[in-house]
């Protein structure tokens, strides 16, 4: 008993807590800050020129308004570590260590609330609140959010989430006005975050009824005004989707609709086995997919896939959430804490991916909460009654907790291995999801990446990528980046005749800058500028401030000899490549300034 105390008393100094916590966090993830941009990085980091300029804020806004707060800590990175990945790499570190801190308070002030029914944790929340914020941290679900840099959404918005819960706690233990701004900032930065934020109010009522149902020092009509002014934030989301170009201006159907053709009803019925998926990958962390795109078996009824078990699952679940609500506080706050993170992607708002781990992050410290109720349910510290029996229960606890956090660190840097190639990471993706599409063609993508790197030493990755690309669109004839990059192989291996075909087959599909640059490069090689450029400026119609685009616009007219749009296009290319190294075109714009002198 002595020794858990003193561990107990210990853990008073939170410059301790934060230490411990920040400083197993960084084990679990000391082999991830050069994992490479994957997937969807491409698109919003390295490929985005709205994103260039961390001042220019208009065009931040413009991009993405609903995750305004998250493109400009991208900005911000992008403006200081270009595209290496360890600035990026840091950023979402320090935000998981954050949010592993705060989700240590948050456990530690609902313990302290549950004092009366709960004296065993409460006694030892100290303990307990670290021991729930480690596993948050270091289990291996929790990669996605951190290790893919733009999943910086998911836990950037779980930050704001978890603050938001944070300053309502603090706002209703010591009725401090400060405490509900910080509260009501934190609410609207999150909402500018991530789309999922929406259910903060609906949390934040769920712990007021829960644990301040019976506080008699504040009055129904103050206990109504401040859940009136919470959720008249609701609207933030869909009206910024609607007036203000969110996501789609146009259509307010598509304010809670990525782009895709599923029905509403099939989503859910097949997020039923993802839930289920989901619960048992956090308590056995083993066969996690990084992607599994077209291969998750979708359900068009709730009878197929034996989706209606998992629903009978998830709902018995439910109701034992719902039958705890005043017998054990901590299991229920934990079911109903899941299912709120995950109501938003999970439910009838059809996205286009069905199953993505980084979804799970905030619901995490829901699942960690249940543990901690159903390992000390109420009135656990008055059946534990001889001292000494206290004593072995907390060091079995402690034990074991140290076990289990080794274990997910270990697992958490095994999985980390695993992303820190690209060709790996995808190779073991194919493996778990052999009929997505996208998965082939990235492993293709990782290829082609690698030969591109050096040649000699990865000749045959050129054929391997081909390969892959191939079985991509058996998978899949209508995808047009595996068409495209197809067509890059093809361009690569000098088959310019069949580089054209291709890319244009994808043009068919979808218009792309990138098809139109590997015909125009293949005009190029085959020695027909006046076609390559033909194709060039295609590409450029598509999008003005493409930087290959522009640069081989202005090699090329270079090339012909037309000095003054190849002057035009490398000026446009030098005005998005802000950053990276241009010493090349410099050199010839000078040149080029010297002929007209």
């Amino acid at each position: 008993m002595k020794t858990i105390a003193q561990i107990e008393r210990k853990l008073d100094n939170k410059l301790i807590v934060i230490g411990i916590i920040a400083f197993i966090t960084l084990i679990a993830y000391c082999n991830s800050f050069a994992i490479p941009f994957l997937l969807d990085d491409f698109s919003s980091i390295v490929n985005n020129y709205d994103i260039r300029n961390p001042f220019d804020l208009r065009s931040i806004w413009n991009f993405y308004t609903n995750r305004f707060v998250l493109y400009f800590t991208l900005s911000i990175n992008y403006a200081i570590h270009d595209t290496s990945v360890y600035g990026y790499h840091i950023v979402n570190t320090a935000i998981h260590i954050f949010n592993g801190i705060i989700l240590y308070f948050i456990i530690n002030y609902i313990l302290g609330l549950n004092f009366e029914k709960n004296k065993l944790a409460a006694r030892f929340r100290n303990v307990i609140s670290m021991v729930g914020s480690l596993v948050f941290v270091t289990h291996p679900m929790q990669i996605n959010a951190v290790s893919y840099i733009v999943q910086r959404t998911a836990s950037l918005a779980a930050c704001f989430y978890l603050l938001s819960i944070f300053f309502f706690l603090k706002y209703r233990i010591n009725d401090k006005k400060r405490y509900f701004i910080f509260m009501l900032i934190s609410i609207i930065l999150a909402m500018f975050t991530k789309e999922n934020t929406i259910t903060i109010p609906f949390m934040l009522a769920l712990l007021d009824f829960m644990f301040f149902l019976k506080d008699r020092e504040i009055k129904w009509i103050k206990r109504a005004v401040i859940l009136i002014i919470i959720f008249l934030t609701v609207p933030i989301i869909p009206g910024t989707n609607i007036f203000l170009k969110g996501f789609n201006q146009s259509d307010p159907n598509l304010t809670f609709k990525a782009s895709t053709s599923m029905e509403r009803n099939h989503y859910f019925y097949t997020q039923m086995n993802v839930i289920l998926l989901y619960i048992r990958l956090l308590f056995i962390p083993y066969g996690q997919c990084f992607d599994y795109s077209n291969d998750f078996p979708i359900s068009k009824t709730i009878w197929e896939n034996n989706s209606y078990i998992s629903f009978i699952i998830l709902l018995i679940i439910g109701l034992i959430g719902l039958y705890n609500f005043k017998k054990n506080k901590l299991l229920s706050l934990g079911i109903l804490w899941f299912f709120i993170g995950l109501s938003v992607e999970s439910s009838f708002i059809s996205i286009k991916d069905v199953y993505f781990e980084h979804r799970v992050y905030f619901p995490l410290a829901g699942f960690v909460i249940f543990l901690i109720g159903l390992i000390f349910p109420p009135q656990s510290g008055e059946r534990i009654i001889k001292p000494n029996l206290v004593k072995k229960s907390m060091q079995a606890f402690m034990v074991l907790s140290c076990l289990i956090i080794i274990m997910l660190s270990g697992l958490t840097i095994a999985r980390n291995y695993i992303y820190s190639d690209t060709i790996r990471l995808w190779q073991d993706t194919v493996k778990k999801a052999p009929n997505s599409d996208r998965a082939h063609s990235s492993l293709a993508g990782g290829y082609l990446d690698s030969y591109e790197e050096d040649k000699e030493k990865n000749k045959e990755h050129l054929e391997l990528a081909e390969k892959e690309y191939i079985i991509s669109l058996q998978l899949n004839p209508n995808n047009s980046t595996s068409r495209s990059n197809l067509a890059k192989v093809y361009l690569l291996k000098g088959e310019y005749e069949k580089c054209i075909e291709e890319a244009e087959r994808a043009n068919k599909i979808k218009k792309s800058k990138y098809a139109y640059n590997n015909i125009g490069s293949a005009y190029k090689e085959m020695g027909m500028l006046d076609k390559a450029i033909e194709a060039y400026l295609e590409g450029y119609k598509l999008d003005n401030r493409c930087t290959f685009i522009l640069k081989a616009l202005g090699n090329t007219y270079y090339e012909k000899g037309d000095y003054k749009n190849a002057k035009f296009y490398f000026e446009e290319f030098l005005k998005y490549n802000i950053y990276s190294d241009n010493e090349e075109i410099r050199k010839k714009l000078e040149e080029i300034r010297g002929f007209a002198e």
